[in-house]
C-alpha cells in the first residue's frame, strides 16, 4: 500500500514535541534565547534522538534545549500553524494536538494567552492548508490540584473555539492521579472527553485507574496492559481506545524492542488500537512512518489498516459529523 496515500489520522500529537529544528533555531534568534548553536543541522543532534535513544531521561534531555522558547506567543502560534502545514504533507486529514498550558506559562505569559496563541496558529493553519484538528489541554500529574483545575476550566471556556478535551500528563511513576480526582470530576461534570497518559511503562493498575475512576475514554500508549489480562478485557469491553506510539515506546524504553511491543497482541484480543506519532519532531518521524512501521513489522493486512484508521475516527473528541466525515473518507480509500 501506499501508506502516504493514505488519508490518516493522528490522536496523540504534542505540540511542544512537533517543532521543527530550523524553528528552534530562528526562535532562538528571534528572542535572543541561547541554544547550543544555532545552525539547524547541527542542532538536530540536540533536539531530536537516533536509534541510539533508550531511556526516557535521555528522550526528554532533548525538550530542555527548547523549554525556554515555549512560553511566548509567537513561539506556541508558529508551532501549531507549522504543525498543520506538516499534517497536511503527510496527508493527515485529522489531528488532536495537546500541550500543558502550566509548562508553557511564565510571569509575564499567562495559561490563557498559552492557550489563546496556540489556537489561532491552528486556526490559520487549518484555514491555510486545510487539515482539520482540534486542541487537547494537558493536566499535569507533578503541579498542584489549583492548576489542573485552572486547566480544566481553559478547555472548557475555550471549547467553542478549537478545545477539544483533557489529558494527564507527566511522570505516573511517582505521581498517581488520585490527588488530581477533582480536576477530572469537573471536566465530566463540563463535559470534556478525557484522554490520559497511563501504562505507559508502569503499572496497569493504573490504566484502571484512568478508566474505571477518572473516567478517561482514551488511554494513551498504555502498553502495561498487556501484562494484566482480566483488565485487557474490561477495557475491550468498555470500548476504550489506545493511542499506540511505536517509535516513542522504543526509545523511551517502554517496551524492550520493536517486536515485542504488545500492539500485535491488544489486535488479536480485539482491543481498539490507534497509531500516532507523540513527539514527531524529537523522534524525526511522520505518522506515514509509523503505519508503514507497523504493517511491515506485524503483518498487518489491508484490512486490519484500514481498521486501525477508523478506530481513530470513531475516537476523535470532534463533533459526529466530522468523524462520519473522516470514516467516509478513510474507507473510500479502501475501496
Amino acid at each position: 500500500m501506499n501508506y502516504h496515500a493514505l488519508p490518516k489520522i493522528d490522536l496523540h500529537l504534542h505540540l511542544d514535541g512537533a517543532i521543527r529544528v530550523p524553528t528552534i533555531a530562528a526562535l532562538g534568534d528571534e528572542l535572543g534565547i541561547r541554544l547550543p548553536t544555532y545552525d539547524p543541522r547541527k542542532l538536530a543532534r540536540y533536539v531530536q534522538v537516533n536509534r541510539d535513544c533508550r531511556s526516557l531521561t535521555d528522550f526528554l534531555k532533548r525538550f530542555e534545549v527548547f523549554y525556554p522558547l515555549l512560553p511566548f506567543a509567537q513561539t506556541q502560534e508558529r508551532i501549531a500553524y507549522e504543525l498543520c502545514e506538516d499534517a497536511a504533507r503527510d496527508n493527515v486529514i485529522y489531528f488532536e494536538t495537546r500541550f500543558a498550558p502550566a509548562l508553557a506559562a511564565s510571569r509575564t505569559f499567562r495559561m490563557e494567552d498559552a492557550v489563546v496563541a496556540a489556537l489561532e496558529g491552528l486556526r490559520r493553519g487549518q484555514r491555510d492548508f486545510g487539515v482539520r484538528c482540534g486542541l487537547i489541554l494537558c493536566c499535569y500529574r507533578s503541579l498542584s490540584l489549583a492548576r489542573n483545575l485552572a486547566t480544566v476550566k481553559l478547555a472548557h471556556r475555550y471549547r467553542e473555539a478549537g478545545v477539544v478535551g483533557i489529558d494527564l500528563a507527566g511522570d505516573e511513576t511517582h505521581y498517581p492521579a488520585a490527588p488530581l480526582a477533582a480536576a477530572f470530576r469537573l471536566a465530566r461534570k463540563l463535559e470534556l472527553p478525557v484522554t490520559m497518559h497511563a501504562g505507559e511503562g508502569s503499572a496497569a493498575e493504573n490504566i484502571r485507574e484512568a478508566v474505571f475512576d477518572h473516567g478517561a475514554v482514551r488511554i494513551g500508549h498504555g502498553v502495561a496492559l498487556a501484562r494484566d489480562g482480566e483488565l485487557l478485557k474490561r477495557v475491550r469491553d468498555q470500548g476504550t481506545t489506545f493511542e499506540i506510539c511505536l517509535t516513542s515506546n522504543v526509545q523511551t524504553c517502554s517496551v524492550p524492542s520493536l517486536r515485542r511491543h504488545p500492539f500485535p497482541h491488544f489486535l488479536r484480543e480485539q482491543v481498539r488500537v490507534t497509531l500516532n506519532t507523540d513527539d514527531p519532531a524529537i523522534s524525526n518521524i511522520t505518522l506515514t512512518h509509523e503505519l508503514a512501521l507497523a504493517a511491515r513489522t506485524f503483518k498487518l493486512t489491508r484490512r486490519q489498516v484500514r481498521d486501525i484508521l477508523l478506530n481513530a475516527a470513531q475516537a476523535a473528541f470532534a463533533e459526529p459529523s466530522v468523524k462520519r466525515s473522516l470514516a467516509r473518507r478513510i474507507t473510500a480509500a479502501f475501496a
